[in-house]
């Protein structure tokens, strides 16, 4: 779409000559000397194609550009029509993901069309999608990938440049499934994004080792769970972020799952490893590719494992619950759908919450399931509704007054420090002995607790042990995250 006259919208550069020259030749000269370095030991050799997903660095190229290409080479030869990039305002908060309304971005490379069509399609699928351009205007972080694409992929191809205005995974999920649903095998996604920000040279590598290693399980949930870690960290670095970019990151994780696509580091480093003066306050980059597992070409886009449950899945599992309550007092039996989504047939832990009136009517979960997702929910909704010890058995008159709410979750992680507990975040599950108990990540916003408050009534009121026991050591402390969706 063109303004009035049919005169093109265009963004112009506006970190050229300040992160990656500004002359035509220079940047030319400058890019493919690193993609020539990056032929040297570069793991994207051993695969027959191209990555469909990547995560590359964004910062000045003397700092980043020898990882970047490490990235942008494994795309040579993938024959993409389309690259969707995606980053994080570093300059504009706000709820969603904004896309550019302008109609070409403009590089000294020469200039890169919009795909409207693409963006539409988009959009079509959900609100969170917002024509909003001036979070785009002084951003860097997607233009620095550019001109790489340029080098890489064929003529004529056209970008769809997304940013995130927050860190909410929510909206990271949201993106991720609705990719995977309008993506072809025409589609490369960028994810722009650095790494651990400011810690000396040697805590960066380290850092950044465990930010990597999160995202190499290719679990969504790893990487969220390692990035709820930063409150902790900063008490003992001068770190303050992991990923500048976690929204991001989140969202090519949920869409490589989704892709069935297997995750591989291509190339690490920090700055200080380029410029010594930057050692005590370095920042670090990775490339790291997706790839579709050897021998498929073209791996079904919705059945690979997801941590998450999409929309359709949600509405599908408060369904099974729903009618698992009815067919109680309608004397009919319950039989599961047999064209269930895969994601149904995962052991996963889940609890089942019924409310009525806003109030509390029985809650009941599972969280070490040696049953599938469909089956435990169906259980713990029966289980929460007859056999809660704290409520009487639900009646016939009650149900239509009944809200359910489910939290399906992810594995469970021992720690040994409790300040990794994130108040609203992270559930908790508390262990001595035979005594034990559990909180849900929303009981702390639903009681507006502090983290203090929260462990103190674990263990005092779900565990029956001293209010003080998680502070000693003397407990088995495991956190979890939780997807919840209600009616």
């Amino acid at each position: 779409m063109k303004n009035k006259g049919n005169i093109e919208k265009i963004r112009r550069a506006v970190a050229a000559g300040q992160y990656y020259p500004s002359d035509e030749k220079d940047l030319s000269i400058v890019i493919d000397d690193y993609l020539e370095q990056a032929t040297v030991n570069n793991p994207a050799a051993s695969f027959r194609q191209a990555p469909q997903v990547l995560i590359a660095p964004h910062a000045g190229y003397v700092y980043s550009g020898r990882v970047a290409a490490f990235g942008f080479r494994a795309l040579l030869g993938g024959n993409f029509e389309r690259a969707v990039i995606i980053g994080r305002s570093h300059q504009a908060y706000f709820n969603g993901v904004a896309v550019d309304s302008n109609d070409v971005w403009q590089t000294p490379l020469g200039d890169v069309a919009i795909d409207k069509d693409f963006i539409a399609k988009l959009r079509n699928s959900s609100s969170m999608v917002k024509i909003n351009s001036q979070p785009h205007q002084g951003e860097h972080s997607l233009e620095v990938i550019l001109p790489f694409l340029q080098k890489v992929l064929v003529n004529n191809f056209k970008i769809v440049p997304l940013l995130f205005g927050d860190d909410e995974f929510t909206n990271a999920q949201w993106l991720g499934e609705a990719l995977a649903k309008i993506i072809d095998d025409k589609t490369a996604v960028v994810i722009s994004s650095d790494l651990s920000h400011y810690p000396e040279h040697k805590a960066a590598n380290d850092l950044d080792r465990e930010t990597i290693k999160a995202i190499l399980t290719g679990d969504p949930a790893a990487f969220q769970l390692r990035a709820a870690s930063l409150p902790n960290l900063k008490q003992s670095s001068e770190v303050v972020t992991l990923a500048c970019a976690e929204s991001a990151i989140m969202a090519g994780m949920v869409l490589a799952q989704k892709l069935a696509l297997k995750p591989r580091l291509l190339k690490y480093a920090n700055s200080g490893d380029y410029f010594s003066e930057t050692r005590d306050r370095a920042v670090g980059y990775a490339a790291i590719a997706f790839f579709r597992a050897e021998g498929r070409s073209e791996p079904p886009p919705s059945e690979g494992r997801s941590s998450f449950l999409s929309q359709n899945e949600q509405r599908a599992a408060l369904q099974i619950a729903r009618k698992i309550l009815a067919g109680a007092f309608d004397e009919k039996d319950y039989h599961l759908p047999s064209d269930l989504p895969k994601i149904f047939q995962e052991k996963r832990g889940v609890f089942v919450t019924l409310k009525k009136q806003g109030g509390l009517r029985g809650c009941i979960g599972n969280f070490t399931p040696d049953i599938g997702l469909a089956q435990n929910i169906q259980e713990m909704a029966e289980a929460a509704a007859f056999s809660d010890p704290r409520f009487t058995p639900l009646t016939e008159n009650e149900l239509k007054d009944i809200e359910i709410e489910i939290s399906v979750l992810s594995p469970m992680q021992k720690i040994i420090d409790p300040n990794l507990i994130e108040v609203g975040k992270h559930g908790v599950y508390v262990k001595k002995g035979a005594r034990g108990g559990v909180y849900l990540p929303q009981v702390a916003i639903e009681q507006s607790w502090t983290r203090e408050q929260f462990l103190n009534s674990l263990c005092e009121e779900k565990a029956g042990l001293n209010r003080d026991c998680w502070k000693n050591g003397v407990v088995d402390l495991y956190i979890f995250t939780a997807q919840v969706f209600t009616e």
